[in-house]
């Protein structure tokens, strides 16, 4: 019962989600078609949009692109680096533990602990 509870509230979180995205999408619908209003109403805020909001919008797309072109490589690497050290770490760390097993089972090693044990007895 209790492994079912945690996909309960994650369909609930969805679905609060959705259901704020549809709202919000009715009201964006409802903004545009006012907004579009106004310009065949008035041209002059048609100028302004065209001479102002246009080059604003396509200076932030033209910024984000940039950003994601220099920013793409560093983060893939950076995943790729971190991802392979840890497991590099791990398989380092197994192979120095096996490393020592297989020097605790020389024969000399063995003869010797068994020699310190029979002193200390």
């Amino acid at each position: 019962m209790n492994a079912q509870h945690p996909q309960h509230t994650t369909a609930e979180e969805a679905e609060t989600v959705t259901e704020f995205a549809v709202a919000a999408s009715a009201r964006a619908v409802e903004v545009g078609a006012a907004l579009l209003l106004a310009l065949l109403v008035c041209p002059p805020l048609l100028i302004l949009v065209v001479v102002v909001v246009v080059p604003l919008v396509a200076l932030a797309i033209l910024v984000s692109l940039v950003v994601a072109v220099f920013a793409a490589p560093y983060l893939l690497v950076r995943h790729l680096r971190g991802h392979r050290d840890a497991h590099a770490h791990l398989l380092t760390q197994r192979l120095r533990h096996a490393a020592h097993a297989v020097l605790d089972l020389l024969p000399h090693r063995i003869v010797a602990d068994a020699r310190r044990h029979t002193r200390a007895s």
